[in-house]
């Protein structure tokens, strides 16, 4: 694999497709609590026991609820889910049906908000568990949830809006180690050489991020952050080398920490393991890609730990209300990334990164020019992995701190993350909170930024009036923006930075206001500068250059 393509998939930009329809959510009525998870894993075949105990809250009006579980397509498919037996409370059986990929419960009439049901089951999942061998042979099992492939495995409501807390019990033979979310309770040694773990995740979290992973893994303390453990797991053959690539977790936790708020889970630990993305957030036990390995300092790599990592708070805690919002995670993912980077290894750094990222969303604005950030018609939820949701997200985030400063910036970030932590949002609660921190509307931002396409295309060009001792900039925004119809310019805060016959700043112009196709702007200056740069601080998204 090319390395540039590597790179992309370590972003987790390229993944396998999910084009199949989904399917309306519509049961608002019913809140998940907690799932018990009951597993048995064997290596004598591919299927798997399940048993799943949910409790959960419904309307006393409702005599029914589903739950996402994919069965079989036909009674000769290899694949798929078969149910054994729906219980509610101990051992009353009730009646069920499993159609469309939904297992249907009929339930007695109540005055009890609060019920108990366990759904027991059996099968080989096509997805969402991958059960095969690693690159060295051995065998594995990875939970890869995301978008929604969680009901492939585990009978859930499959959707980002109704978290729970869950715990995993996992029954394997005794030569895996099991890592699942949040804390490990026990570990108990069965007959039959097999071992049963048991972890609990006390914090509600989404099913796109409930997960285990089981394969035979060296584990490495790397050390705490405010009394959370780091660990790394990584295959015995590949621990040597994977230490290095995985130990800066800890110096990024603590920076997170400090710059966000409080870690939301009971622990950190990062696996190597084989998602088929390059990086996948699972709630405190975050995936790798198995080739992510370089035995060294590797900035690409260490920016997708970060990205990882970041997660936890921004699409793990804080979660979007649904598909369409999936920049409040990837977007905000790939910005943190950037700002530790910055507090890493400096500015120089941070403007590398955001110059290629904005390659990218300038590569991809040609071949969709009417795309948006925020999206809401797109039925291939994996479509929505695109530089729109990572790069241009994370660019749109670095243009709000250029918006409103360091101080004001952070503290809108802080604020939003403690005001929906473990919880969902949309694009306009966290708006809403960037506008109180701001003092003033910010809706012209938002909109021409997430909701509207494209970005602007800029040409500019200058002449000195001596008499006057003034710069005349004339700046121009052409009406149609690669491709996309046309529509009102961009409002743009523009920049100039006057420089010396040696390179040397001189004088920097004020945040001049660019919001008409064409405009000019005087700058009074004591002298002809030799040289006039746009942007200096690269705080816009565009692509700008002289006339």
């Amino acid at each position: 694999m090319k390395h540039i393509r590597l790179f992309l998939l370590l972003l987790g930009l390229f993944a396998p497709a999910t084009s199949w329809p989904q399917p309306a959510y519509t049961q608002p009525e019913v809140d998940v609590l907690h799932y018990q998870f009951s597993l048995t894993l064997s290596d004598s075949s591919n299927q798997i026991q399940g048993e799943v105990t949910i409790r959960f809250n419904r309307q006393p009006q409702r005599d029914s609820v589903w739950f996402d579980l994919v069965g079989r397509s036909a009674d000769t498919s290899r694949y798929g889910m078969r149910v054994k037996a729906v219980r509610l409370g101990e051992n009353q059986s009730v009646p069920f049906t499993h159609r469309s990929n939904r297992v249907f419960v009929s339930l007695p009439k109540t005055n009890s908000g609060q019920q108990e049901i366990t759904i027991s089951y059996e099968g080989v999942p096509a997805k969402g568990l991958i059960i095969s061998r690693n690159k060295f042979g051995e065998r594995t099992f990875f939970g890869d949830n995301w978008p929604n492939n969680a009901r492939y495995w585990l009978a859930v409501v499959d959707h980002p809006s109704d978290k729970a807390t869950c715990a995993f019990r996992v029954t394997a033979p005794a030569h895996y180690r099991v890592i699942a979310n949040g804390k490990l309770v026990a570990q108990q040694d069965l007959p039959d050489n097999r071992r049963l773990t048991h972890w609990h995740e006390s914090v509600p979290i989404p099913t796109k991020v409930m997960v285990i992973g089981a394969a035979r893994f060296a584990v490495e303390p790397v050390g705490q952050v405010d009394g959370i453990p780091v660990e790394s797991w990584l295959f015995p053959n590949d621990s040597s080398r994977g230490v290095v690539d995985y130990r800066p977790a800890k110096d990024i936790l603590a920076y997170f920490v400090e710059y966000i708020g409080p870690f939301p889970y009971e622990k950190l630990a990062n696996v190597q393991s084989k998602t088929s993305f390059g990086g996948m957030e699972n709630a405190s036990c975050i995936f790798y890609n198995e080739k992510m390995i370089a035995g060294r300092q590797n900035l690409p790599i260490e920016r997708v730990v970060a990205h990882e990592i970041a997660h936890q708070w921004f699409g793990d805690s804080a979660t979007e209300a649904d598909w369409s919002q999936i920049w409040l995670s990837e977007g905000f993912a790939t910005y943190c990334s950037l700002l530790y980077l910055e507090h890493a290894y400096g500015r120089d750094t941070l403007n590398r990164y955001l110059n290629e990222d904005k390659g990218q969303i300038f590569r991809f604005v040609a071949q969709r020019p009417g795309s948006t950030v925020v999206q809401t018609s797109t039925r291939d939820l994996t479509a929505l992995l695109n530089p729109n949701s990572y790069q241009k997200g994370g660019w749109v985030l670095h243009m709000l701190r250029y918006e409103l400063g360091d101080d004001a910036f952070r503290r809108g970030i802080r604020a939003y993350y403690q005001r929906f932590r473990d919880g969902n949002a949309r694009t306009s609660d966290f708006q809403a909170i960037m506008e109180q921190v701001a003092g003033r509307s910010l809706n012209q931002f938002f909109r021409q930024w997430l909701y509207e396409p494209a970005y602007p295309v800029v040409t500019w060009t200058w002449q000195y009036n001596p008499a006057k001792k003034a710069v005349v900039i004339t700046a121009q925004q052409k009406p149609a923006v690669q491709g996309a119809t046309a529509r009102k310019p961009f409002a743009l805060p523009l920049v100039f930075s006057f420089l010396d016959a040696a390179g040397r700043e001189v004088f920097r112009s004020g945040r001049l206001r660019f919001s008409r196709s064409t405009q000019q702007f005087t700058i009074p200056v004591r002298q002809k500068p030799a040289t006039i740069v746009p942007d200096p601080d690269n705080g816009v998204l565009m692509k700008i250059s002289r006339l």
